[in-house]
């Protein structure tokens, strides 16, 4: 997805507001943005949507702040509009009467502008030192980020520094003028943060602005002092004379004054304009100076070739610049995004193991209900009502029973129902992560997601363009089943004895099946035996089959049969799900790990 600087800012925006004043983002909003977002790709498109949304819920006052980015272009013209006036309120030509030919604002200004262009020529001759981005703010370092370490954010060139502290001061001083407020602490600290995260991304984009207001602006200067020249010029008759202590030979100054004015001079010739007809060393070093109308158009046709057209150029150029800087806009994830983006990935994937669990236990409770209950146990409570016998003899046998299938119950485990949830996660969250995966670039996978650079216009329109996303649904399965293998190979164990615990339990199945039988007797047992030794009774008490086949009618007994292997299997289902819920963090993270590494 590409990005435009709006959405781009609005991202940023977010991030400021949350790292400064979190409050003025309630949870319940917050979680109202995740839902929202979604139904995105994750990824810059998640982004985006959970930005737009938070950005309507903020006050007016914290929209205002996204006009920050595009500083200065919404105040070219104020500012070239006072620059101008700067230019024709200076007064170029002075009070009097008289100027010198040098010796005045027009010529300060040439020279003024041709320390910038020897200044700007010298900058790439000189040493490339980068500057350390500023730290990341409180708070961004958040949950989830212990699982990695922190990235420092992208090196900022020294170009782009003294914005850091230039764009926050001016947006405070227009609020000021505009709206006269002062601004809360938190409010101000929204400003800067966003300045600096701006800065991070857009350093390059706001430092041509600059440029380009520079430009315009000292366009706007010498055009107002041109200007000036010629307004004045209308009304008061002025000389241009030339004083000196050392220099007063003709010669000297006729030559002097062909260096200064060489180029302009060249160009009048050039154009026919007639101008070097129109000025005369000899009268300028008169008593009474020389006229100044051919001197002006010197000036003007100086300043147009020295600033004019050199700074339009350059204008123009940083016009281009901008434009393309524009298109090619990116997003530096750091330790703020990470996380951020993590938690929908986190949260599909624990949906895909909620989803592979359920099947799991579903799995298990289906072999404990066949291979235990229906094949074992059952058949002896049969031959229980049939034949009769001691209810203590039946728990034994059914404890024997239950015991001696922990084996098959290990083994069907760790050697069927867990690779096969392995292989069905894999390939769900494998297809997932395939999706995901073409709107990541990880140049860090031991960072997780803390270096991450998305490529904003990269992805648009282009679909699953990453050749990394064909191989990773393929490589993920091994991928998770790895991960997931220590997981799995004590689960078998550890499960297998607490299914065991929970059906030989007084509130599992089998302890089910005995309690139905003890209370068909409990009633009349008591009259006669007392209820201290009611239980034990009842235990050692011999049963002659009729009286079982009296106590569980065949309708009734087909009633607990089939009760007892209902609780049985949920028993079961409930028990897997809870160990499984236990270990689900760690077999998520261990995905996200492996999910890290495929994006690396």
């Amino acid at each position: 997805m590409s990005l435009s600087e709006d959405q781009l800012a609005k991202i940023i925006l977010i991030r400021s507001v949350e790292e400064c004043d979190p409050n003025t983002l309630p949870e319940n909003v917050l979680a109202q943005a995740f839902h929202a977002a979604g139904q995105s790709r994750i990824g810059v498109d998640w982004l985006e949507k959970r930005a737009a949304y938070l950005f309507e819920r903020l006050s007016t006052r914290y929209q205002s702040v996204i006009e920050l980015a595009k500083a200065p272009a919404q105040w070219t013209v104020p500012l070239c509009l006072a620059a101008f006036v700067i230019g024709l309120a200076t007064n170029l030509l002075g009070p009097v009467e008289e100027i010198h030919v040098v010796r005045n604002p027009v010529f300060f200004l040439l020279l003024w502008n041709f320390c910038v262009y020897l200044g700007l020529l010298a900058v790439p001759f000189l040493p490339r030192k980068r500057w350390a981005g500023i730290k990341l703010a409180k708070g961004s370092n958040q949950e989830g980020d212990s699982r990695a370490p922190a990235a420092p954010p992208p090196p900022t060139s020294r170009a782009s520094l003294p914005l850091r502290f230039i764009l926050p001061r001016l947006w405070h001083f227009f609020q000021r003028m505009t709206f006269g407020f002062r601004e809360s602490k938190a409010y101000g600290d929204v400003v800067k943060r966003f300045s600096i995260n701006w800065l991070e991304v857009g350093a390059p984009l706001s430092v041509a602005r600059w440029k380009a207001i520079l430009h315009l602006g000292a366009l706007g200067i010498a055009s107002g002092a041109v200007g000036g020249m010629y307004a004045r010029g209308l009304f008061q008759d002025y000389r241009v004379s030339w004083a000196s202590t050392f220099i007063t030979r003709e010669e000297s100054v006729d030559r002097l004054v062909h260096v200064v004015f060489g180029p302009s001079l060249f160009a009048s010739r050039f154009l026919g304009l007639g101008i070097e007809d129109q000025i005369s060393v000899a009268r300028l070093l008169s008593p009474h100076g020389d006229d100044a109308d051919g001197w002006i158009h010197l000036f003007a046709l100086t300043v147009a070739l020295g600033i004019a057209i050199p700074r339009a150029l350059m204008a123009l150029w940083q016009r281009q610049r901008i434009s393309q800087l524009t298109r090619g806009l990116s997003l530096v994830l750091d330790g703020y995004y990470g996380p951020l983006i993590e938690a929908p990935i986190r949260s599909l994937i624990d949906k895909q193991i909620d989803i592979g669990a359920a099947r799991f236990a579903a799995a298990v409770a289906n072999f404990v209900g066949t291979g235990l209950y229906e094949k074992q146990i059952v058949p002896r409570l049969y031959a229980f009502r049939q034949h009769g016998g001691k209810i203590g003899d039946l728990k034994a046998d059914l404890q024997s029973l239950s015991e001696s299938f922990l084996p098959a119950l290990k083994t069907y485990i760790t050697e069927s129902a867990a690779p096969a949830f392995q292989k069905d996660l894999s390939a769900r969250v494998g297809e997932l992560i395939r999706l995901i995966g073409a709107d990541f670039s990880v140049r860090e996978p031991a960072l997780a997601f803390d270096a991450i650079r998305l490529e904003t216009a990269r992805y648009a329109d282009t679909g699953i363009a990453d050749p990394l996303s064909a191989a990773v649904s393929v490589s993920f399965a091994a991928s998770i089943s790895l991960a997931f293998a220590t997981v799995g190979g004590g689960l078998g164990s550890e499960l297998g004895i607490a299914i065991i615990s929970t059906l030989l339990g007084t509130t599992g199945p089998v302890g089910f099946v005995i309690g139905l039988f003890a209370g068909t007797l409990a009633a009349g047992a008591a009259l006669w035996l007392g209820k201290e030794s009611l239980s034990d009774a009842i235990m050692n008490l011999p049963l002659p089959a009729a009286v079982v086949k009296t106590a569980l009618w065949e309708s009734r007994f087909q009633k607990l049969i089939d009760d007892g292997r209902e609780q049985c299997e949920e028993s079961v289902r409930v028990e897997v799900g809870k160990r499984l819920k236990a270990l689900q963090p760690e077999i998520t993270d261990r995905i996200m790990s492996k999910a890290r590494s495929l994006w690396g």
